[in-house]
């Protein structure tokens, strides 16, 4: 961790309650639908096909990285087709942005990745340190996560609320960790709907932030019952912080939807042309973690790395250069294909390899490391789709994917 980043992470336990202040109704509230929803409805069974893309956590590497990945796969015709976005913490960024058509054109070109790689700390530390807000969070019931919010409202959101999200966009279904169990938390309509704070009216950056809310450094967001109120002597229904803890890479949300959806009819027989999860994975390596003792959270990170990506197909031994598998659901015939896009597929001989995989996991890049995993981004999919002419895995409408763009690049 570096200097301004300890500077921060001290503001950051300085100041505030234990937990973010979320208003919330004693009455019961009616949500409309929103696109945040788990559904495998009729408009995501039209094309016979299923893709999903996962983000993983990360910061603003993963932020950068998952944005140059969705802009890769914009330009070979693959992002318009996805049905589902699950994102995590950093990941949480470029996929609610894309979700509420925070671009207007059609090549991410008027400044989208800049946007990923902003230097958020350095906004937060200025509003930290400003007087009037230091006085605001001492003698009212303001907190730190509010101030964090606000600037990503400020700098990506601009206020918008789940019933903002584009319909002609991926559904998008952020991951938190509920604290109170321990168990995934997904930010969706049927996770909201005995909740008193409506998602249709949930803004987008807090649920950005509540992915993103590491422990210990940030307030858990406490989202309370329809009979409940906000009061500190109430006990919220969920307390609501990062996803990493459960999921880092936020593959097991998408794959939970398949077997839910396999309970009726054979994924198969839903998807008839194919089922495919793809997973942008912005996992660093670890300073000395070949010799050096590794810290708790490391370590828990590390595990459930491995057991997500074991049971998308991918041994441990190969979960570093491995970029497609394949995993049964539910046991059944019904197969998925997933692709594996990670920075740590470069190997660390490589200089790209070696920088963007000891990028560190802050809130703002230099130029330069957002350039590194700009390239990476390119680098990888180029890849993967000399691995599908070569290998034809995958289902057929990935195989001719791989094999058009090999042959127009």
């Amino acid at each position: 961790m570096n200097a301004s980043s300890a500077i921060l992470m001290l503001l950051l336990l300085g100041l505030g309650g234990c937990v973010s202040a979320t208003p919330s109704p004693s009455a019961p509230v009616v949500s409309s639908p929103t696109h945040a929803n788990q559904a495998l409805d009729h408009e995501t069974l039209r094309d016979g096909r299923f893709i999903g893309l996962a983000i993983s956590g990360g910061g603003s590497r993963a932020a950068v990285f998952g944005g140059a990945i969705l802009r890769e796969l914009h330009r070979l015709g693959l992002l318009q087709q996805v049905d589902m976005l699950s994102a995590v913490s950093g990941g949480a960024l470029p996929a609610a942005y894309y979700a509420l058509d925070g671009y207007r054109d059609i090549d991410f070109s008027n400044g989208f990745l800049e946007r990923m790689g902003h230097d958020f700390q350095r906004d937060m530390r200025g509003r930290f340190l400003s007087p009037g807000n230091l006085l605001t969070y001492w003698f009212t019931d303001a907190t730190k996560s509010d101030t964090v919010v606000q600037v990503l409202d400020e700098q990506l959101f601009h206020n918008a609320t789940f019933a903002d999200l584009n319909p002609d966009r991926p559904k998008l279904l952020l991951n938190a960790t509920d604290a109170l169990t321990g168990e995934p938390f997904v930010i969706s309509d049927e996770s909201f709907a005995g909740l008193a704070s409506p998602l249709s009216s949930f803004g987008v950056a807090r649920a950005v932030y509540m992915s993103a809310a590491y422990p210990g450094v940030f307030n858990p967001v406490p989202l309370y019952g329809n009979a409940s109120s906000s009061s500190s002597t109430i006990r919220p229904t969920v307390l609501a912080y990062d996803g990493g803890p459960v999921d880092n890479l936020g593959v097991k949300t998408l794959v939970n939807l398949l077997r839910n959806a396999d309970q009726g009819a054979p994924i198969t027989a839903k998807f008839p042309e194919g089922c495919l999860i793809i997973s942008v994975d912005a996992t660093p390596r670890i300073a000395g973690e070949q010799d050096q003792p590794l810290s708790a959270s490391t370590v828990l990170l590390k595990s459930q790395r491995r057991e997500v990506l074991e049971g998308v197909g991918i041994a441990a031994a190969q979960q570093d250069r491995a970029m497609f598998s394949t995993f049964t659901v539910n046991g059944s015939q019904s197969v998925c294909t997933f692709w594996h896009l990670a920075l740590r597929q470069l190997p660390d001989t490589d200089p790209l390899g070696a920088k963007v995989t000891r990028i560190k996991t802050n809130l703002g890049l230099e130029q330069a490391d957002q350039e590194a995993l700009i390239r990476a981004a390119r680098q990888l999919v180029a890849q993967s789709l000399r691995t599908l002419q070569d290998e034809g895995a995958g289902p057929v409408f990935l195989r001719n994917l791989g094999s058009g763009i090999v042959t127009n690049r």
